[in-house]
C-alpha cells in the first residue's frame, strides 16, 4: 500500500498560487504580508464594523449562519485521510491498484462531515489507475482539478478528459467509467436533490470546462446579488435543476451581500477579498481557497484585487 507520506503532490503554482507573500517565523508558523490596498480595506472595515479580523488558516463559522472558510493548505495531500485500496472498497478496479484519501471541509461534533442543503464540501485524491462505475450516480458532483490528468466515459464511451484547472460535473445518474493517468487531488461539493424531470432521458453526459475558457467564452451572464451588477460577472456553464456552476469575475469594491435563498460555495482562482459575518468575524480570501456560504447567510463583500472564482449553486431559488 502507498503511504501518504511515500507520495510526492504538489499543486501548480500558476493558477493556485497564494496572491500575497507568506513570511515565515522562527516558531514554524506564517504570517502574510498585507499590501497597501488591503492594509486600507482593513481599516475601512475596522472604521466601518470593527470585525474580528485574523489572518487567514483553518475556517470560521458554522453550518447554520456564518460562511465556512479553509486556505488551499487545508486540502494539502498530507492532510487527506486515506482510504485504502479502491479494489478493497468493492470498486471495479482493472488497471493498477488506486488508493483514494479524502477530507470534508467541516465536521460536526460527532465527528460527521456536515451538509448544507443536502449537500457536502471536501477534498479527494486518487492515485493513477482505473475502474468501471456502472451504478447510476445517486447525487450530482461538481469538482475543480488542482493537479493530475484523467478522464471519465460517458457509458456509450464518450470521454472526457480533465487537468489542473479544470471543472467536472457528473450529474445525478451518471455512469460509465474512470481513469486516472497521473494522481489526482480535486475539491469537489456533492449535492444530494430529487431527480430532475427529463434530465435522465438517454445518455446522461458528464461536462468538462477549464477556468480558462469559463473566463472567455461568452456564456449565459447573470446579475450576481450586488447592488453594483456591473463590477461582477457571473457566466454560467451547467443549469440543471437545483444545480448551477458558473465561474464569478469581481473587480475592487465594497458590498453589501443580501440574505441568501440558496447555499453557495466557491473555489478562489485568483485575488484577494474580504467576507464579513454578520456579526463581525471576517477572512481574508485569496487563490486556492475554498468557501461555503450557507443559505441565509448576509453580510460584506470587499474586493481588493480582481478575483475569479468557479461557483456552485444549489437549491431552490426564490
Amino acid at each position: 500500500m502507498i503511504t501518504r507520506d511515500a507520495m510526492l503532490l504538489s499543486v501548480s503554482t500558476t493558477a493556485w498560487q497564494l496572491a500575497a507573500p507568506v513570511v515565515q517565523h522562527a516558531s514554524g508558523g506564517s504570517t502574510v504580508r498585507m499590501s497597501t490596498a488591503e492594509q486600507a480595506a482593513k481599516a475601512a472595515w475596522l472604521a466601518r464594523n470593527q470585525p474580528a479580523w485574523s489572518p487567514p488558516g483553518g475556517f470560521v463559522g458554522s453550518a447554520t449562519s456564518d460562511f465556512v472558510h479553509a486556505p488551499l493548505s487545508f486540502f494539502a495531500f498530507h492532510e487527506l485521510t486515506p482510504k485504502g485500496p479502491r479494489s478493497a472498497q468493492g470498486s471495479l478496479v482493472d488497471i493498477g491498484d488506486p488508493e483514494d484519501f479524502t477530507r470534508p471541509l467541516a465536521k460536526d461534533e460527532e465527528g460527521k462531515a456536515v451538509k448544507w442543503n443536502n449537500a457536502g464540501v471536501g477534498a479527494w485524491a486518487c492515485t493513477a489507475g482505473g475502474w468501471d462505475s456502472p451504478k447510476l450516480r445517486p447525487t450530482t458532483e461538481v469538482f475543480l482539478v488542482l493537479d493530475g490528468e484523467g478522464s471519465v466515459t460517458d457509458v456509450d464511451g464518450v470521454l472526457h478528459s480533465f487537468g489542473a484547472g479544470d471543472v467536472v460535473v457528473l450529474p445525478k445518474h451518471w455512469s460509465g467509467r474512470w481513469d486516472i493517468s497521473r494522481t489526482i487531488h480535486k475539491t469537489w461539493v456533492v449535492h444530494d436533490h430529487p431527480d430532475v424531470p427529463g434530465a435522465a432521458d438517454g445518455v446522461v453526459r458528464a461536462v468538462v470546462a477549464s477556468v480558462t475558457s469559463l473566463c472567455h467564452e461568452e456564456l449565459p451572464v447573470v446579475e450576481f446579488a450586488l447592488p453594483t451588477a456591473p463590477a461582477h460577472l457571473s457566466n454560467i456553464f451547467y443549469d440543471v435543476g437545483p444545480t448551477r456552476v458558473g465561474i464569478l469575475s469581481s473587480s475592487p469594491g465594497s458590498f453589501e451581500v443580501s440574505q441568501r435563498s440558496t447555499a453557495e460555495c466557491f473555489f478562489v482562482v485568483d485575488g484577494v477579498f474580504f467576507l464579513t459575518n454578520p456579526d463581525g468575524s471576517a477572512r481574508r480570501c485569496t487563490a486556492g481557497d475554498t468557501v461555503v456560504l450557507p443559505k441565509g447567510w448576509y453580510g460584506n463583500l470587499d474586493v481588493v484585487r480582481p478575483s475569479k472564482q468557479v461557483w456552485v449553486e444549489w437549491g431552490e431559488r426564490a
